[in-house]
């Protein structure tokens, strides 16, 4: 997938193929027709590992590499600006965005389902729902005892 792109050390790729495809990474080494790769963890970016310059795709944009400490690159990529280019987000924020909402649509769709089930067997028994007797019997006024 690199084709005629040019990789070097400090290019942000996006990894193609694998587990990981789809994050961001940052190249510090490469090898031949290898590259070893980083990310920050808290941004859903790739793991530090060895990987296959076929597997990666680079973007337009590069940071300084001066040395391999992942402390050191994590430090020139967060004041690049390059987390808000990419569109980056923390971990718990992505869970918030993906899976609360999914929790309640679901929430909702049991409640009323719930609420469908009630109905149709009180209809079919001939009786109210539990609810229904209930707010009955609230509004039902206590008869008055008649004293002569």
């Amino acid at each position: 997938m690199s084709g005629s792109y040019k990789m070097e050390v400090g290019q942000i790729c996006k990894k193609v193929i694998g587990s990981e495809s789809g994050r961001y990474c940052v190249i510090y080494k490469l090898e031949g027709n290898f590259a070893e790769i980083t990310g920050i963890g808290k941004y859903k970016m790739c793991k530090r590992r060895r990987c296959n310059l076929k597997h990666l795709f680079p973007t337009k944009y590069k940071i300084k590499v001066e040395s391999e400490k992942q402390d050191d690159i994590e430090k020139k990529f967060s004041s690049s600006g390059l987390i808000t280019k990419l569109g980056l987000l923390k971990e718990r924020d992505q869970r918030k965005k993906t899976i609360e909402p999914k929790k309640m649509k679901d929430r909702e769709k049991r409640l009323k389902k719930r609420k469908e089930d009630e109905k149709e067997k009180a209809e079919k028994k001939g009786k109210k729902t539990e609810k229904e007797e209930k707010s009955k019997e609230k509004t039902k006024k206590p008869e008055k005892k008649k004293t002569k």
